[in-house]
């Protein structure tokens, strides 16, 4: 707790302060060019003190929506470039992916024809064992 110079303390001050703040009313008063009646309205402090905090939240939307669109109109040229960068990939791939199918084709006549090879291989191997076993 906070003591103030006076020896009360900071939460009993603001109790009082806002004691004598619900009390107090402030007028507002229309005052007509010619003659007439003048009509006044009594105005609550916690009106006015809400009246304060709405004009305070109005004025940082008002702040805020701006720096909002900014925001949004970078995002949005960042995904334009990116768009760009994707579009420039796809046809570079598009110009690639012939050799891709074809090192693939060869891919499996190489695997094909070293199947036939081992196969060659395992038959020439026991062709010479067969020769080699009647002499």
């Amino acid at each position: 707790m906070m003591v103030m110079a006076d020896g009360s303390t900071f939460m009993s001050r603001l109790k009082k302060f806002w004691r004598k703040k619900k009390e107090v009313r402030y007028t507002f008063m229309l005052v007509p060019r010619s003659s007439g009646v003048t009509k006044s309205i009594n105005i609550p402090f916690f009106v006015i003190v809400l009246f304060f905090f709405l004009f305070l939240a109005n004025i940082y939307f008002l702040v805020r929506y701006p720096l909002r669109l900014s925001e949004i109109d970078e995002l949005d040229r960042k995904v334009y470039q990116l768009n760009d960068v994707i579009t420039r990939n796809d046809n570079d791939l598009r110009v690639i992916d012939p050799s891709i199918k074809k090192a693939e084709e060869y891919e499996a006549i190489v695997k094909e024809q070293s199947e036939i090879l081992k196969q060659i291989e395992a038959l020439h191997k026991s062709i010479q064992e067969k020769k080699a076993g009647k002499f």
